[in-house]
Parts: structure tokens; C-alpha cells; sequence
């Protein structure tokens, strides 16, 4: 078969014009998301979990930053790609800290129920993403690890931790990274907001 160029062809068997169906240019939804915190608050821990399902009682410490994806699905039916950087808590990474958080849309502060200090340390992260961040409007999220301990070892009550949420406007869930619990929720309820 070749062109046809004989003038005797009736218009019914010209060859189709086939034109790509014309889609709808969807802009991908995608977000990158920062977790902050001191050393063994459960940061990994709950990226882990979110993204692979999996927890490890072994704590290794994250040099600088480690990175993760995952996708949640919307309300919308649409669905939304989380690049997740996890952070090292270390003082020594904080230098490093603003690499991780440029162009974040979210971060999520972590602090430890069973250690009061952990929660009065994130006054330095939420003051760094008001003062340096490049996002405007960052979204600030406050997660309290390891709500699966017993209630005897817990240091910081849940109404404290409520108060100082709000107190800074975050969304505040507790988590625990060992369990599961509250840490689908978290980041979906940051997906959504976004």
C-alpha cells in the first residue's frame, strides 16, 4: 500500500486523519514534605512506616537525610506523590537542615511523649521555617511519637501538646510508629490540606 493519488477515489475511502485524543492536561499533584526533630524522637519511624509499612525496634542514627515517596489518594480521586525527607536530629545536621526544607510544602515536627524536652526543642525548627523557609505559608504539622507507650512513662500530657499545636497553628495528630497508629492520618490529613 502507498499514497493513493488517483483523482477517481470517491471521499469515502480517503485515508483517516487520526488526531491523539485530546486529554485534559492534568498538572501532577506532588508535595515535598520535611520531618524535623531531635535525635530518636521516631522520625524514620513513622517515614518507614508510612511509606513501607515497617518498623525496626534497632535505631539507627540518619546521617544528614534520608529520602522516601508516597502517594495518597484524595478525596477528589486524584492523588498526590509525598517526597519525604527524613532529617538527622543531630545538632551537627542542623547546618544541613535548610537543604532538606527548601521548597517544602509541609513539615512534620516530631517530638518524643516520653520526653518533655523533645516538645520545647521545636520552638528552634518552627522559628527556622517562619524566618528561612523559601515556602511561603508552610505548612506546619506536629507529631507526638510513641503514644503506644504505658500511660506511666508518658511525660507530656495530650492537652499540652493540643495547646502548643495550636498555639503555633499545626495539625496535630499522635503517632505511634511502632503500631501504626495516627500515622496514615497524619499524612493524609496534610495531603488534604495542601
Amino acid at each position: 500500500m502507498g499514497c493513493n493519488n488517483d483523482k477517481n477515489v470517491k471521499s469515502d475511502d480517503a485515508p483517516l486523519k487520526i488526531r491523539p485524543k485530546e486529554k485534559e492536561a492534568k498538572k501532577a499533584l506532588e508535595a515535598k514534605v520535611v520531618l524535623l526533630g531531635d535525635p530518636n524522637v521516631g522520625k524514620s519511624s513513622i517515614a518507614q512506616r508510612f511509606c513501607k509499612n515497617i518498623f525496626s525496634n534497632q535505631h539507627i542514627a540518619t546521617i544528614g537525610g534520608a529520602y522516601l515517596q508516597q502517594k495518597v489518594l484524595l478525596d477528589t480521586g486524584e492523588t498526590m506523590k509525598l517526597h519525604i525527607w527524613d532529617t538527622g536530629g543531630q545538632e551537627r545536621f542542623r547546618a544541613m537542615a535548610n537543604l532538606y526544607y527548601k521548597e517544602a510544602a509541609a513539615a512534620i515536627l516530631t517530638y518524643d511523649i516520653t520526653n518533655e524536652e523533645t516538645l520545647g526543642n521545636l520552638t528552634y525548627w518552627i522559628e527556622e521555617l517562619r524566618t528561612k523557609a523559601d515556602t511561603p505559608n508552610i505548612l506546619l504539622c506536629l507529631a507526638g511519637n510513641k503514644s503506644d507507650v504505658p500511660d506511666s512513662e508518658r511525660k507530656i500530657s495530650l492537652q499540652k501538646a493540643k495547646k502548643f499545636a495550636e498555639e503555633n497553628q499545626m495539625i496535630f495528630f499522635e503517632t505511634s510508629a511502632r503500631l501504626g497508629t495516627g500515622v496514615s492520618e497524619l499524612f493524609n490529613t496534610l495531603a488534604k490540606r495542601l
